[in-house]
């Protein structure tokens, strides 16, 4: 196990909570779900790309780990930072967001266990953003989890 397949299994699991969710994207269409991008989205190549084809998005992005001693698994911070536009007048796409963000914590807050070899603490956080960028909208959940690491090997003496 490495913590890319940690953050590969984790980011197949915000895609499959999160598929439910209705949303529409800068072209007016109904969307559901998210696309999940992995530490970042894609670098946009031409002056003809528009950032704005990524949302609804999910962003797994892994923004530290630390190993405790020898026996303790890497408690690893992971960030789902999640964007969507929706041009409605009355201006709720953050309550989108917070549905979102509801999603993933009641799932791991209920259910710690992912992919069978990682869980998730109950020390979770959350955010929306603060600044109006209508008719975009941000937020997104932080969870820590523990993921296995390899023991210390023993020296062999012949």
């Amino acid at each position: 196990m490495t913590i890319l397949d940690f953050q590969k299994e984790l980011a197949k699991d915000v895609e499959h909570i999160l598929k439910d969710v209705v949303t529409t994207n800068a072209a007016g269409e109904r969307i559901h779900g998210v696309t999940v991008y992995k530490q970042q989205l894609p670098v946009i190549t031409s002056d003809e790309e528009d950032e704005s084809k990524f949302f609804p998005y999910a962003i797994v992005r892994l923004d530290e780990g630390k190993g405790v001693d020898d026996d303790s698994p890497w408690l690893i911070t992971a960030d789902v930072l999640l964007g969507l536009h929706d041009a409605d007048p009355s201006n709720q796409g953050h309550q989108h967001i917070l549905v979102m963000c509801q999603r993933l914590i009641d799932q791991y807050a209920a259910e710690p266990l992912l992919a069978k070899r990682y869980r998730a603490e109950q020390d979770m956080e959350w955010a929306v953003q603060d600044v109006d960028t209508y008719p975009y909208f941000f937020g997104g959940v932080r969870i820590k989890f523990n993921v296995p690491k390899i023991g210390r090997r023993e020296p062999v003496y012949g």
